[in-house]
Order: structure tokens, then C-alpha cells, then sequence
């Protein structure tokens, strides 16, 4: 998530709870929403203020952002595993420095939903490369 879009998290909050969100604000809240994506962020909100009439902080984003993550991980009975040609390939040819890189970014990737147990599927199944499969965002942290 970029700063813009940690300002439009802050825009959904301000609209809850009338928060006066400066440069500053914004700037911290930006510090820890970073690595999350910007729809989950925003569900989170939703979610929070659905059951919750208290001032909301980032560690309450940041808690339900974990546990839709974590939902999502667990649509993968068996875990992520790179396919066969990914692990025979050396990982600098499908674009990462190395296996633990490439691990990193495909179960970031389960987590944030930007790959879906089929599209596992089809990814292990296949010849592709995990960076092809994950396509300009292979550098997921």
C-alpha cells in the first residue's frame, strides 16, 4: 500500500469518527499499513466499525487484515510449494535471487489474494514461472 492509498483508508476512518488526518497522520499510518493491500485495509474498516464504536487505531487494520490473510493462506490444504519448473530452474532465470525470495513472494502472494487456489493449481501444473505467474508484482514483501 503507497501513501495515497493509506490516505484513502484514513478518508473511510475520518468518515466514521470525524478525525482531523494530516501530512503526519498520514505518515504514521503509512509506516504500518505498508505491507498490506489497500481493499483488505479497507474491509477492515468496515468490519471494525460494523461491530465497534471506539476510536480505531492501525493495530485494528492491521489485526483483521491478518486474519483475512490468514483465511485465504488456509485455502491452500497443502501449502505452496514452487512447481517443478521453478525449483529445477536456477531462480535468477524466473526472476528472483533466490528459493527463499521466491517462496516469500508466492505465499505473500496466497495471502493478499493476488494468486487463488486454482490459479495454483494451474500455476503448478504448468511450465510458468512463479514470476510470470505473479506477472510486474514478483517483488512482494
Amino acid at each position: 500500500m503507497d501513501i495515497i492509498d493509506t490516505g484513502k483508508v484514513l478518508a473511510k476512518i475520518q468518515a466514521f469518527d470525524n478525525r482531523n488526518v494530516d501530512d503526519p497522520t498520514q505518515i504514521a499510518w503509512q509506516e504500518i499499513l505498508e505491507p498490506y493491500m489497500l481493499q483488505d485495509a479497507l474491509d477492515a474498516v468496515t468490519h471494525y466499525f460494523k461491530a465497534n464504536t471506539g476510536w480505531i487505531m492501525p493495530a485494528h487494520v492491521v489485526e483483521r487484515v491478518r486474519d483475512t490473510e490468514q483465511a485465504r493462506v488456509r485455502m491452500f490444504k497443502n501449502g505452496c510449494h514452487l512447481n517443478r519448473a521453478d525449483e529445477e530452474r536456477t531462480l535468477e532465470a524466473s526472476g528472483f535471487d533466490s528459493w527463499s525470495d521466491a517462496m516469500k513472494a508466492l505465499n505473500r502472494a496466497a495471502a493478499t489474494g493476488q494468486i487463488t487456489p486454482d490459479a495454483y493449481e494451474a500455476y503448478q501444473e504448468s511450465e510458468q514461472t512463479l514470476a510470470s505467474v505473479l506477472g510486474s508484482q514478483k517483488a512482494i514483501k
